[in-house]
């Protein structure tokens, strides 16, 4: 008994219940009336409109011919309406609490899985699916016609992809729409291909931009959501309150509070002064503080790449990739001007030329400067030779490797050059003709 009490007191700050419950009718949605002060809840068979303090119902109003499903309720100009959700019905309730149509449309299913919100007085429809075909545009209703009509967009806007089943979001002079599905083309064109772009509609320059990609495995599938000003509340399926700021994009992932497994799925909450109205598993409207629903932070990351970001990304790549090709044939080609040592011989551009192994071995000794000429000598001598003997081998050793350096070149000075030790006169050195040579090899 203690249990239960303290159960119920540590619940009373955060919820307030309706006085009435409602369970007999079938909920369809709830509505904020801040004009008036009021929640407007909609069901299967009535209209009824509770204090948005106390909960309490102040009036109630039944519908003589009820369109139980299908239709959404909306506030313009403070004159409730029914807004078909797969087609242009428009109905408002007469004197006679009837459902009576509005508009002069003829559009039927074709607004599956649309969009809908109220500028400027002005109902709005976005995107949808019908008759396997798609809309990526805006409708508005006129009220002149009373028709839907296409709104218009720049010759030089970008164009978005057809989508239904999306998430959207009007604020001030632009709207926003992240996930739903487009129709795969490659298939029976049925609504498949999710969509990870975030596009933006500015009403002012009538243009779309593709903003960027967000990660959909975050949020999605999502199970409800609400608006508070400019920013988007969503409850994945597993009741995970994120809060998503499209203008700075940024998305806070906060701790699950045990109050969001009774939020129902098919009906909307609403956000108002610092409280979110909700109906409840048990067929109640109850409100907690928006506080209570996001006292933890658990993350906060950004919620879509920047498109900018990733424009930079892709041409900073491209031109690094140019950049290599450029180096890399650049190098090759002042390669092949050059001569190039390998292990059995010399390659100056397309030609080779063989070089015994002692030759090669000469020409690393003097590669970066000059030796010996003695060394060459101990180098090529054999000892069953006389000392005349081997000298005349160390000469043609020389010999043999300018004549075949000029032939590979087209240079008629000598590669190799014998001269006197600038440090001792009695000594000579043998060294690569740097003045003819030096840029080649």
């Amino acid at each position: 008994m203690k249990l239960s009490l303290k159960v119920i007191v540590f619940l009373l700050p955060l919820v307030s219940l309706s006085q009435i419950k409602l369970t007999q009718e079938v909920p369809i949605s709830i509505l904020l009336d801040s004009i008036n002060h009021q929640i407007i809840y909609h069901t299967s068979t009535s209209i009824h409109r509770l204090d948005i303090s106390s909960l309490k119902i102040i009036s109630s109003r039944g519908i003589k011919n009820p369109k139980p499903f299908g239709f959404s309720t909306i506030l313009k100009k403070n004159k409730l309406l029914f807004l078909e959700n797969n087609g242009g019905d428009i109905l408002a309730l007469n004197s006679n609490d009837s459902l009576v149509k509005i508009d002069n449309s003829d559009i039927s299913n074709f607004f599956i899985g649309s969009n809908h919100f109220i500028r400027n007085d002005t109902i709005f429809k976005h995107g949808g699916y019908g008759y396997w075909t798609q809309s990526n545009f805006l409708t508005y209703y006129e009220d002149f016609t009373k028709e839907w009509q296409v709104y218009p967009i720049s010759q030089k806007s970008e164009i978005p992809p057809d989508i239904a089943s999306h998430v959207s979001l009007l604020i001030n002079d632009s709207y926003y729409f992240f996930g739903g599905a487009s129709i795969n083309e490659n298939e029976s064109r049925v609504v498949t291909k999710l969509n990870e772009e975030v596009w933006s509609y500015s009403f002012k320059n009538k243009r779309w931009h593709l903003s960027g990609t967000f990660l959909r495995d975050h949020i999605i599938p999502i199970y409800t959501s609400f608006i508070k000003g400019t920013k988007l509340f969503i409850l994945d399926e597993q009741r995970r309150i994120y809060e998503i700021d499209i203008l700075n994009n940024s998305l806070t992932k906060y701790k699950i509070a045990p109050i969001l497994y009774r939020f129902i799925k098919e009906i909307k909450p609403i956000y108002y002064k610092g409280l979110v109205y909700f109906l409840d598993d048990l067929g109640n409207i109850n409100k907690i503080s928006i506080t209570e629903l996001t006292k933890e932070v658990e993350e906060i990351t950004v919620f879509y790449k920047n498109q900018n970001f990733l424009q930079i990304v892709l041409i900073v790549a491209f031109f690094s990739i140019v950049f290599f090709i450029i180096f890399y044939s650049y190098k090759e080609y002042t390669n092949n001007k050059k001569l190039k040592l390998l292990e059995n011989g010399i390659r100056f551009k397309n030609k080779f030329i063989e070089l015994e192994e002692l030759s090669i071995t000469i020409i690393r000794m003097v590669e970066r400067k000059e030796a010996e000429l003695s060394k060459v000598y101990d180098l090529v001598q054999k000892n069953h030779l006389s000392k005349i003997q081997n000298e005349r081998i160390k000469n043609q050793f020389i010999d043999q490797i300018n004549m075949k350096l000029s032939v590979l070149t087209g240079k008629k000075e000598d590669f190799l050059i014998v001269s006197k030790s600038s440090f001792d006169k009695r000594y000579k050195t043998i060294s690569i003709n740097k003045s003819i040579f030096g840029k080649l090899f």
